[in-house]
């Protein structure tokens, strides 16, 4: 992505002139061989639009100029959930232009480059949602002619695939008359008869999403070569390698319809964008199917589902929470999180009454009409799909040992959480939080990813390492609130995707009954050790005293054990407070080993060990 200091300040000046009472321009977005995207507010509408203006330097041209305009107003025609609607294709002072609707995300390249290959049913959905767009579009009798993973928008808050660019590609297929980047972004998705030059139907743009595919799962594409030229003429002459040729972990079932895709002769792939849909349906089922098969479950007990039910609601409270803290300490601008909805599956909630078996859609569906967002259903799955088996979601306390923990402790937090904004693409935040926090003197050990990658929202989990040296950087996470874990997560930035906000977690749950064991074993050491004191002082005394001061003697020691027992609660809080430092000052090494390699191109060196008191042992 481009930004806006990339734009020439006087084309820039001139534009906004050119724009002014109607759209105010906040920065560049990207640019290609048939224009450059910016991000603007329509000040009229007063809503966020990516504007695509053409370049003067082909906008001279009346004939491209009008060509573009004229491609925008069909494009505008298209009203579909799944294409990025165009609100409006004019020209003025000069500049053509085209208003579109913003979609806050990533495109699909860019996912495929930040994370290599995806899972089969990522791809199967995003595949599926493009295939129904085009087949609207070619009802319509409009051909994309540019589908490729840039043109492929995911949305964030939904994971919705949205089309973009329909129609605009189309302005020329010439390799020999294009920008080489533009042609590079785009042969490599040709199907044989537009790389020949030939009529083309909707079954082009077939081919480019079978191209798509096969990239998208294996992380190569079809075809690779020297020259534009070598991979034009590949895609039309030469038959494409089998999927699982390159990718041999790709279901049987789903390779088949991305191969079938992929055929040269047009009559020979699915007629239409919906019979694509349908077969990659039946793919996915075989694939569900092959899990099952191989020891998956896809129903729930009853205990697991209202376990599942209630962990969600936990994560997203404790999301809501940490957003609450935002927007209370930015009270300058007031921040809302994206509203999240769930995608239809096709499930109905008729089975939704607690039975002694949830299917695992209904788990799904029922959480998401308690208002519960499909994120944290999700993640609570995974984290009961990494538990062995027989062992509960989350070491849970009866309601008369809750209320007795709280008590004892004198708090019902149950999660501590530490969250700072880095300014920086998730990625390169991802980045430096692998360096940093699995090198010394953090020495976090990854366990295990949940909810998928986590730069789509996954958590990460760490084990804490045991102490080692005096080094030691968890002393009170581990060994104060006997927590053995830690959690990480990344999310963008709302408004804002140059930078992002990374969460550190710890489930206070897990060290609550080590806590509350020990600190009544101080309290019972405490009174019994009195109480052998006091017998023994008490002992004495009798014969100088009687037996009227055995009583205070013992007395004091019930009191030294209830003094033990009445000190736990601040202890305990004190220690949350050095927990919460110690994720604070994990983070804050995050930030300085990214702007030390931002300077210096490489990670600092860990601190050194702090030297012994003691000479050193000198063996001959």
């Amino acid at each position: 992505m481009s930004n806006l200091s990339e734009t020439p300040p006087t084309e820039l000046a001139a534009l906004r002139v050119a724009l002014r009472g109607q759209y105010a321009i906040q920065r560049e977005l990207g640019r290609g061989g048939m224009g450059i995207v910016l991000l603007a507010r329509d000040e009229r509408l007063d809503r966020a639009v990516a504007l695509k203006v053409l370049p003067p330097a082909l906008a001279e041209a009346g004939e491209t100029r009008e060509r573009f305009l004229r491609e925008a107003r069909m494009a505008a025609q298209l009203s579909h959930p799944n294409i990025v609607p165009v609100y409006r294709a004019d020209e003025l002072g000069g500049y053509a232009f085209f208003a579109m609707g913003f979609v806050e995300g990533e495109s699909l390249g860019d996912r495929i480059r930040d994370r290599g290959s995806l899972p089969a049913a990522e791809v199967v959905r995003v595949l599926r949602e493009v295939a129904w767009a085009l087949a609207y579009a070619h009802a319509r009798g409009i051909v994309h002619r540019d589908v490729k993973p840039d043109n492929i928008l995911l949305e964030r808050a939904s994971n919705r695939a949205i089309v973009t660019d329909f129609g605009i590609a189309r302005a020329d297929f010439n390799p020999a008359l294009t920008q080489d980047g533009y042609v590079l972004g785009t042969i490599h998705y040709m199907s044989p008869e537009q790389a020949s030059g030939d009529v083309l139907d909707g079954r082009s743009d077939l081919y480019a999403l079978g191209c798509i595919g096969f990239y998208a799962l294996s992380g190569r594409l079809p075809f690779e070569g020297a020259s534009p030229q070598a991979i034009l003429v590949a895609h039309a002459t030469k038959e494409p390698p089998t999927l699982r040729s390159i990718a041999p972990d790709v279901p049987a079932a789903l390779a088949a319809v991305i191969d079938r895709c992929l055929r040269k002769r047009p009559d020979d792939r699915f007629a239409t964008g919906e019979e694509l849909a349908d077969a990659l349906a039946k793919a996915l089922e075989h694939i569900e199917h092959d899990v099952r098969d191989a020891g998956g479950k896809d129903t729930l007990n009853s205990d697991d589902a209202m376990a599942v039910w209630r962990r969600a609601a936990e994560l997203q409270a404790e999301a809501a929470a940490r957003l609450e803290t935002r927007m209370r300490a930015n009270d300058t601008r007031a921040l809302a999180a994206p509203h999240e909805t769930a995608a239809d599956h096709g499930a109905g909630t008729e089975s939704a009454t607690p039975t002694d078996a949830y299917r695992l859609r209904d788990v799904e569906a029922a959480a998401i009409e308690a208002g519960i967002s499909q994120r944290f259903v999700a993640l609570a799955l995974d984290e009961l799909r990494a538990k062995p088996s027989g062992q509960a979601l989350t070491p849970s306390l009866s309601p008369r040992r809750e209320r007795l923990t709280t008590r004892l402790l004198g708090t019902a937090q149950r999660t501590l959480s530490v969250s700072r904004t880095f300014r920086a693409p998730a990625r390169t935040v991802l980045q430096s939080l692998g360096r940093t926090l699995q090198g010394s003197p953090w020495s976090l050990a990854l366990r295990d990813t949940l909810g998928g990658h986590p730069l789509d929202g996954g958590v990460l989990v760490f084990d804490l390492p045991a102490m080692s040296d005096s080094n030691y950087k968890w002393t009170y996470t581990r060994y104060g609130v006997y927590v053995p874990q830690v959690r990480v997560s990344l999310s963008a930035t709302p408004g804002d995707p140059r930078s992002c906000e990374v969460t550190m977690t710890i489930d206070l749950r897990r060290g609550l009954m080590a806590n509350i064991a020990s600190w009544l074993a101080v309290s019972s050491a405490s009174s019994v050790g009195g109480g052998v004191v006091g017998l023994a002082v008490g002992k004495k005394m009798l014969a100088l005293a009687g037996a009227a001061l055995v009583g205070p003697m013992l007395g004091g020691a019930i009191v030294l054990g209830g003094v033990a027992i009445a000190s736990v609660a601040p202890i305990y809080r004190w220690g949350l407070r050095k927990a919460e430092d110690e994720l604070s000052t994990a983070l804050a090494a995050v930030d300085v080993t990214m702007r030390a390699f931002d300077i210096f191109g490489e990670t600092p060196p860990p601190p050194p060990l702090p030297r012994s008191q003691n000479p050193p042992l000198i063996v001959p």
